[in-house]
């Protein structure tokens, strides 16, 4: 039971992580992974 356990927290925070990316990479981001964060250039 502890290990289902286990398994689906890690599950959970993949998704999420997998969401923030793809939703900064939608907006025209580009995530940077070092440090978690989504960037954008300034293309003016």
């Amino acid at each position: 039971m502890k290990l289902l356990l286990f398994v689906l927290i890690l599950l959970f925070l993949s998704a999420c992580e997998f969401l923030e990316v793809d939703k900064c990479l939608d907006r025209g981001g580009r995530w940077n992974y070092e440090k978690g964060v989504c960037e954008f250039t300034d293309n003016s």
